[in-house]
């Protein structure tokens, strides 16, 4: 199975992250498989989780010739803590997380989560379990859709397009994701930038599916504790939402307990972080150039202690 996917800042990653021989990486987002390839291209050995059972057929067919040093499990990143208990293993020298789309998934009509294709709006990661996000459009509440959109998508009309696809889910035809986008496409106002807000509604709806922001508060306050000291930890990020956990956790956990003079001493919990990239990590003009897709992509990256 070939892969259209192109890793995004794999050389910062790999920078930061240092995988060498003898090496435990967890490669909390598999996709496909760019991370983990390097990982194990350096001696890593590599335990790759997805939700996608796609991805995983895929990049266990790519990298079955690294052997015994590439374990892959369908699990939520959430799990990745029990995945090495499994394994027994208690810390790993490294932990990375692409919280962004594959192109595999997003060139995949049949998955809906491209505004641009005709298909299903889906948008489930693991499609053999969960509710669709036609299911949760159908039965939702104005003023829950509205809600989704202003909380997940940060959507700057999110009342005006939530009456629109209320109403569309009202009216009995089966939804697609080409008439979500017809919908939303015949009310947005004129002026408005078409392509980034439809990319905003069907990102709202996604994170709403799969729980995403639930899924990575949970990954977040497992690292430090499977995070080897001197291990690093490097997660790439494409929008504020996530971006702003990833942040919030690390200096968490690079500050530990902040008591205050005015107040009774709190508990002391140590620091079990060091923050390598003080301000986000960007991807070059040449890679935006090359792929597009990376524009808003922002790499932070912690070392345990």
């Amino acid at each position: 199975m070939n892969t259209h996917h192109q890793p995004v800042m794999l050389t910062e990653v790999l920078e930061y992250l240092l995988p060498t021989p003898g090496k435990v990486v967890v490669d909390m987002t598999l996709g496909g498989g760019g991370y983990s390839a390097a990982c194990l291209e350096a001696g890593a050995r590599v335990i790759g989780l997805d939700l996608d059972l796609e991805a995983i057929a895929g990049a266990s067919e790519r990298l079955s010739s690294h052997g015994d040093r590439f374990i892959v499990r369908h699990a939520a990143f959430s799990n990745f803590g029990a995945v090495l208990d499994e394994l027994g293993i208690s810390h790993a020298d490294g932990i990375c997380m692409d919280l962004g789309l594959s192109s595999d998934q997003l060139e995949d009509a049949g998955r809906g989560f491209s505004h641009q294709a005709a298909g299903p709006f889906d948008l489930r990661f693991d499609s053999s379990r969960g509710v669709s996000a036609a299911q949760r459009l159908r039965h939702a509440s104005l003023s829950q859709i509205q809600t989704w959109l202003s909380e997940y998508g940060e959507v700057r009309v999110a009342g005006r397009v939530a009456r629109a696809l209320h109403d569309l889910a009202k009216e009995g035809d089966s939804l697609s994701a080409d008439s979500v986008r017809n919908r939303i496409l015949s009310v947005l106002p004129r002026g408005a930038k078409q392509e980034a807000e439809l990319a905003r509604i069907f990102q709202a709806f996604r994170i709403l599916v799969n729980d995403e922001m639930g899924e990575l508060e949970a990954a977040l306050q497992e690292v430090p504790a499977r995070l080897r000291s001197g291990g690093r930890f490097v997660a790439v990020s494409y929008h504020s939402l996530e971006d702003r956990r990833v942040k919030a956790m690390m200096r968490r956990e690079s500050r530990g307990a902040q008591g205050s003079r005015h107040l009774p001493p709190v508990h002391e919990r140590a620091r079990r972080l060091r923050v390598l990239t003080p301000r986000p990590v960007r991807p070059s003009s040449e890679e935006i150039r090359r792929n597009p897709r990376a524009r808003s992509a922002r790499l932070r990256a912690a070392e345990g202690l």
